[in-house]
């Protein structure tokens, strides 16, 4: 074969055993490829199960941590998408650092959503030895203990618990309890809506006997169209998420521009105030509230004429919603 030869076969084998081991690196299982500082935490046998408590709690803090960020950061790409379609609706064209910005930020999105689904399997296997430790402790503990065999003298049980009275403490107890449950305060609904990220989105208004929630960002239109924009499906989301727990009534006013419209669809701006509002019912409605909880008023173009109107119509192209809470 010559010298020649020697060295193209001696090139091809280096090539091909690098070229084996990235394959093998790379398509291992993510678990398997984790540094050996990790290797050695998924080793749970070389923890006790206070060591494992606090590991565990590390990781579910970190996980936080990274929820934090993406919220903020999604809060960042609602403003810039926001932004981006008030520029277009005044007829200018947005700028491409806008859009690349957007684009930026989703993409940030998914690298802490990948690191957020690492850390959750592994607390997820610190967590099921953890359980299963603490089941096999409870076992023991439980088999220590012996069941008294001391038996309580019916009569006494009899005089101590009579019927009429377990009735009376059953019926006050409940009441109590749902006295506990229907009372809504101020200060928790504010708190509330600051942790499930709405504190932008939302204001908390009146007081312990009649408290409510209205939007304080606008919920625009594109003229002449009811469809909401996807921009707002961050927002239902969260605000149907909250609102599952409460006892609640929801109003939807929509609202048109002054801008004349007569079409099949449309016959005036009533229909396409009370579309706008209808549509972002279906939106919440999607997310798992009832539809019985819903109202739509709309006063079409016409609520501006009581009122300063904006100057971009932009911003007259809105609906608005308002959470009436019934405890």
């Amino acid at each position: 074969m010559g010298k020649f030869g020697s060295n193209i076969c001696s090139w091809t084998f280096i090539v091909f055993s690098a070229l084996s081991v990235f394959m093998v690196v790379f398509f291992m299982p993510q678990q398997a490829r984790a540094g050996y500082s990790e290797k050695k935490l998924l080793n749970t046998d070389a923890y006790s199960t206070m060591e494992l408590s606090s590991i565990l709690e590390k990781y579910q803090t970190k996980s936080s941590v990274l929820d934090t960020q993406i919220v903020e950061i999604k809060k960042d790409i609602d403003w810039l998408i926001l932004k981006i379609n008030r520029i277009e609706d005044a007829g200018k064209k947005s700028s491409h650092g806008l859009k690349d910005s957007v684009v930026t930020k989703e993409q940030k999105i998914e690298i802490l959503l990948k690191e957020k689904n690492r850390l959750e399997a592994i607390s997820s296997h610190y967590k099921k030895e953890y359980d299963a430790r603490k089941k096999i402790e409870s076992d023991k503990n439980m088999a220590v203990k012996q069941p008294s065999k001391k038996q309580v003298p019916k009569t006494i049980i009899a005089k101590e618990i009579s019927p009429k009275s377990s009735k009376f403490s059953k019926k006050v107890s409940l009441k109590s309890t749902m006295n506990h449950s229907n009372t809504i305060k101020k200060a928790g609904v504010e708190a509330a809506v600051k942790k499930a990220g709405l504190d932008d989105w939302v204001e908390v208004n009146g007081d312990d006997t009649c408290l409510r929630i209205e939007t304080t960002l606008p919920i625009l239109f594109s003229s002449g169209s009811a469809k909401v924009s996807r921009e707002y499906q961050s927002f239902f989301k969260k605000l149907a998420s909250f609102l599952k727990p409460y006892d609640v009534k929801i109003l939807v006013n929509g609202y048109a521009d002054t801008l004349p419209i007569k079409t099949k669809q449309y016959p005036s701006n009533f229909e396409l105030g009370a579309t706008r509002a209808a549509n972002i019912i279906h939106a919440l409605v999607s997310q798992g509230l009832k539809p019985s909880i819903f109202k739509i008023e709309t006063t079409g173009e016409y609520r501006f004429a009581a009122k300063e109107p904006s100057q971009k119509k932009s911003f007259q192209r809105r609906a608005q919603v308002t959470v009436i809470f019934s405890g």
